[in-house]
């Protein structure tokens, strides 16, 4: 059977750029060692509820992967066997219902939860190179799993009862606005995680935690908006919609309602709503970093009693910035730049013989070198991209009306749910034509092989 056009089959492993399902399986494994890293560090340190609030994520995510995607397996053995299901997609070609399961729980349990702990936690201790490094890649690694969740969320057109569908059949029949939305939300969470990471070691996280406790409330205020399922059905979906952005945070930061491409299914109601709770979201968190002085915290009670407030914003964050800028400078300073015009290339030489000059790694009288260049990180990140993030939810808010008031997009459905019927048929031929090669090849090797295969 031909593949179905515009479908990616899933290959064992690519080199250039990496990819295939074994690599996928590799990062997987390898964003799990980063967490147990980041936990160790804040044990090491001494801050046990950090590395108490991971493990909690970390173990339901393996808790739920462990329970679901046992009971989907495609596998006789009904167990969670990751590198056997990565071989079951290798050889449908398509990823089975089990490997969607693993990645949902870690896009929308783990990923949320680590890197909303991690780069607040690290923010607030004298790290290592490698301790700054495990940090900043944990927020590369949560904002991209969450991402790929927030697009597979976008595809999903069948509705309850429905057709699943997911977003390889998306990125099949639209994949420039697939890879532009996985773009858009790359730096959405990117930019929600570095912001809660700075405003509350700025503040506490008791007082930025309530703006995505307002995000899920929004939620369930655009769905009881809807007024979906009458009286008493409208309010068990009102705490619904509240319940699942609780439990999966993305949805409070990106809005329950406020999908790009297709209306939402689980959801329904204006995305208006959540959107506008973004951005007073920011808005108040900013003001409060900003205008806000509190020496001795709120409450004398643990670390409510640590000063809050702008003078902190600078320790942390500003007066780091400032030092990463003048190292920056300085080592630019040093040096010049040569044009070989027979080469046609460009050389960099440092005109001091050994080491930078008069030039030093950035530091501050408060924080290491690597947690100077870290908090610099989240600031810059905070600062660049939640203002690009603003734009484009006010820009989405004026110009796309299925972002705004949850129109519907009857072709996008339509072509998806076409394009997820012609994979999941390549999928069932594949597995036809693995069953018929797999008893082929028992025959051949003779009666007492399949006793020894069971």
């Amino acid at each position: 059977m031909d593949v179905p056009q515009g479908y990616e089959p899933v290959v064992a492993c690519t080199f250039c750029p990496p990819g295939g399902i074994f690599f996928q399986l590799a990062v997987y494994l390898f964003d799990i060692g980063n967490d147990m890293l980041q936990m160790l560090t804040f044990v090491h340190h001494g801050d046990f509820w950090f590395a108490g609030f991971m493990a909690i994520f970390v173990a339901l995510n393996f808790l739920a992967t462990f329970l679901v995607a046992r009971d989907m397996s495609l596998s006789q053995t009904k167990r969670c066997d990751l590198l056997g299901e990565a071989k079951l997609c290798v050889a449908r070609q398509v990823p089975t219902r089990a490997w969607q399961v693993i990645l949902f729980c870690e896009r929308n349990i783990e990923a949320p939860g680590t890197g909303l702990i991690g780069p607040y936690g690290a923010s607030r201790l004298a790290l290592t190179p490698l301790q700054a490094a495990s940090g900043l890649y944990g927020l590369y690694s949560s904002a991209k799993a969450m991402a790929e969740g927030r697009v597979d969320q976008e595809a999903e057109v069948g509705g309850l009862g429905g057709t699943p569908t997911s977003s390889y059949a998306l990125k099949a029949v639209r994949p420039a606005k697939a890879a532009m939305l996985f773009l858009w939300y790359f730096c959405t969470f990117a930019a929600e995680l570095a912001a809660f990471a700075v405003v509350s070691a700025t503040l506490h996280p008791l007082v930025t935690l309530p703006g995505y406790v307002l995000g899920a409330l929004a939620n369930g205020v655009a769905q009881w908006w809807s007024g979906d399922g009458g009286l008493d059905g409208g309010k068990m979906a009102t705490v619904r919609a509240i319940g699942l952005s609780c439990i999966s945070v993305a949805l409070a930061m990106a809005g329950g309602q406020s999908r790009a491409f297709t209306k939402s299914g689980p959801f329904g109601g204006p995305g208006w709503i959540p959107a506008a709770f973004i951005l007073i979201r920011f808005f108040a968190w900013a003001g409060l970093c900003f205008f806000v002085d509190l020496p001795h915290g709120l409450l004398p009670l643990g670390s409510l009693g640590r000063p809050m407030g702008f003078p902190v914003l600078q320790a942390k964050f500003l007066r780091p910035a400032a030092a990463c800028r003048e190292a920056l400078v300085c080592f630019t300073s040093q040096t010049w730049e040569t044009t070989e015009t027979q080469a046609n290339s460009t050389l960099w030489v440092f005109t001091a013989e050994v080491g930078f000059g008069a030039c030093a790694w950035p530091a501050t009288d408060e924080l290491t070198t690597p947690a100077t260049i870290f908090n610099t990180c989240l600031l810059v990140l905070a600062v660049v991209l939640v203002p690009i993030h603003i734009c484009v939810v006010v820009a989405m808010l004026v110009l796309n009306p299925t972002y705004s008031s949850g129109a519907e997009n009857p072709s996008a459905r339509d072509e998806i749910l076409a394009k997820q019927r012609e994979i999941d048929e390549f999928a069932r031929h594949n597995e036809q034509s693995a069953g018929q090669h797999t008893e082929l090849r028992l025959l051949a090797e003779g009666p007492g092989t399949e006793a020894q295969a069971q």
